[in-house]
């Protein structure tokens, strides 16, 4: 059964056994103890989080996010998908819903964590940037390639593999020929 079935659970609580799942997803990729401790912190911080009113901006609706089927987390997500905060994101104006970032914060008081997923068209760059809190990203669907860890090239990354950034890490992430959708985690509040 899809969570969009449960028709008696509130898109919140839906959005929140989605986010545990994903949780359970990472900590079973997690190559090290250290990052399964974060996304057990995390799974505890969502679990205590209260849920809020979505905010009343304008929604940005991802553009071919229907084609990012190529997992069961992300056609879980798909059905979620309307009661998300999708925006445009901060670092790539002007790309309406080809690029999209979704904040969980912004549905969840989590306490110690920004917590949020990336959408990307094909063939599409996300911008090399870093930030102070470590972060860890979970593709969800779609093959793309990704700088991360420290490296200074692109590696391609297909669903379902985990990868870290370093505080101030230098990353980014060019789509492939199908959408990308990766959820991201940060240690820390940030923004």
């Amino acid at each position: 059964m899809s969570l969009s079935q449960t028709s008696d659970i509130s898109p919140w609580d839906q959005t929140r056994q989605f986010l545990l799942s994903v949780a359970r997803a990472m900590r079973v990729c997690a190559e090290s103890a250290e990052h399964q401790s974060v996304v057990e912190r995390f799974t505890e911080d969502l679990r205590l989080a209260t849920t809020k009113s979505p905010p009343s901006t304008p929604k940005t609706t991802p553009n071919e996010l229907g084609r990012a089927r190529d997992t069961r987390l992300a056609c879980q997500l798909i059905d979620l998908s309307d009661h998300l905060p999708w925006a445009e994101s901060f670092r790539t104006p002007n790309m309406a819903n080809r690029i999209a970032a979704c904040n969980f914060n912004d549905l969840f008081d989590l306490k110690h964590h920004t917590a949020g997923l990336l959408y990307l068209d094909p063939d599409l760059v996300y911008p090399e940037h870093q930030h102070p809190p470590p972060e860890l990203y979970f593709t969800l669907s779609g093959t793309a390639a990704w700088r991360y860890g420290g490296s200074q090239e692109y590696r391609v990354i297909s669903a379902g593999n985990l990868l870290h950034n370093d505080s101030l890490g230098l990353h980014g992430v060019r789509s492939g020929d199908t959408p990308l959708l990766a959820f991201f985690l940060l240690s820390g509040k940030f923004g």
